[in-house]
């Protein structure tokens, strides 16, 4: 019998849904694929798939909660066990919505959240200054772009529309793009928006005045590289998508997006979720998307994409973040994504890696840049293939199609 699931650890999907609200999957259609609910074998994952996560979830809380509490001894003792757990990734390949022999070769893909100060206005759990985190991106896109392209390695970069622009001003009503409806106050897990205008800090000015606000010349960089970047819609001002955003925002976030890209003559079909907050679907089919990067709650596994049956778009889950596991070291943070290279390609499957370019410059060189180099070797040792999002959904779909045609 054909296992849907196997690897080493069982696949956290099985039971955490894609998106930041998810429920476990008992009844009704699978968040990936829109299928049918599962069998008993699916249901005895479920059931072990929780226990599995609990620990992770336990030893993460053991921190949040007594960080100042618990000895050093014991920190460390937790944090090696937190990093073994996260070196087992699921394996997701399901015959029934995959390739039944996966791709020609594993596959990886690298998305890169190109959001500056848009990203960082409302978040919840950390202090940031936002504007000195956008200025710390603008000065590191550069150098993630050049190593990119010294690699020939192609990326997904998730930027947010207002970036597109050069300069813009507030109506006679004094408010920022007062032509868009407003996302109403609400609350998640990452961020918090109490009250006030969405747009209350958009400076409304240039990229020469606030650099942090704006990105055109960025842009005109990545799109002119020869290494073959993608860009993705990550909606107009970085407004969440989930079930608090009325689709009359939806929709208008992701006009201004298409219009502000078109100036540039960028028609992209990948979106993804601002705050990774997944919803309006319905909204995405409508403008035209067809790849979405799905976000699973519990993610960390080598899989494929998946055409959801819902609404028509293909899912492409993702892995990991490269900024998982903060209280590892730099060696065995990068020795984990590693691991998810390698899987993918014995697997052929594939794995999914994103990143802020707004991360820590040592971490860039110490993390990012090396693992750009392990998946640069494979690739030109014939054993990995390096894709944007739209190029891995067009090389599954290649690789549904060789199938049908030899069967």
């Amino acid at each position: 019998m054909d296992m849907p699931f196997s690897g080493s650890a069982l696949n956290p999907n099985t039971f955490g849904a894609f998106g930041t609200g998810a429920k476990p999957i008992i009844t009704g259609k699978d968040s990936l694929s829109g299928c049918d609910t599962p069998n008993l074998l699916h249901l005895t994952e479920l059931y072990c798939n929780i226990i599995f996560h609990s620990m992770k979830d336990i030893i993460i809380k053991m921190y949040e909660v007594g960080d100042k509490l618990i000895p050093s001894r014991v920190k460390k003792l937790l944090a090696q066990y937190e990093y073994k757990l996260a070196c087992l990734p699921g394996i997701y390949h399901d015959r029934n919505v995959h390739p039944a022999k996966g791709l020609s070769r594993g596959a990886v893909t690298i998305s890169l959240d190109f959001e500056m100060a848009w990203a960082w206005q409302y978040a919840k759990n950390i202090k940031v200054d936002f504007i000195a985190k956008g200025l710390q991106e603008r000065e590191q896109v550069p150098l993630i772009l050049s190593k990119l392209e010294m690699l020939n390695i192609p990326a997904t970069w998730a930027t947010v529309g207002h970036l597109f622009l050069d300069r813009c001003s507030r109506g006679a009503s004094g408010l920022a793009h007062h032509d868009l409806p407003r996302i109403p106050p609400f609350e998640n897990k990452d961020w918090k928006f109490a009250s006030g205008d969405w747009y209350q800090f958009d400076p409304c000015s240039s990229v020469k005045q606030d650099p942090a606000w704006y990105a055109p010349d960025l842009i005109e960089k990545i799109l002119s590289s020869p290494s073959g970047q993608e860009i993705a819609c990550h909606g107009f001002s970085h407004a969440g998508f989930g079930h608090y955003c009325p689709k009359n925002v939806a929709r208008a976030e992701l006009d201004a997006c298409i219009s502000a890209m078109s100036r540039f003559g960028i028609k992209t079909k990948s979106f993804v979720f601002p705050g990774n907050d997944e919803g309006n679907f319905e909204a995405l089919a409508e403008k035209g998307f067809q790849y979405v990067r799905s976000f699973p709650k519990k993610y960390a596994k080598i899989s494929l994409p998946v055409r959801r049956k819902d609404n028509g778009l293909w899912s492409v889950p993702v892995s990991t973040a490269i900024s998982r596991g903060i209280r590892w070291t730099r060696e065995e943070r990068l020795a984990r994504l590693k691991l998810f290279v390698d899987l993918a390609e014995t697997t052929r499957l594939a794995s999914h890696v994103w990143l802020h370019p707004s991360m820590p410059l040592s971490e860039i060189e110490e993390i990012l840049i090396p693992f750009l180099l392990y998946c640069a070797d494979k690739r030109d040792r014939g054993v990995l293939d390096i894709f944007t999002m739209e190029k891995m959904v067009q090389a599954t779909e290649t690789a549904f199609r060789k199938e049908t045609a030899v069967i």
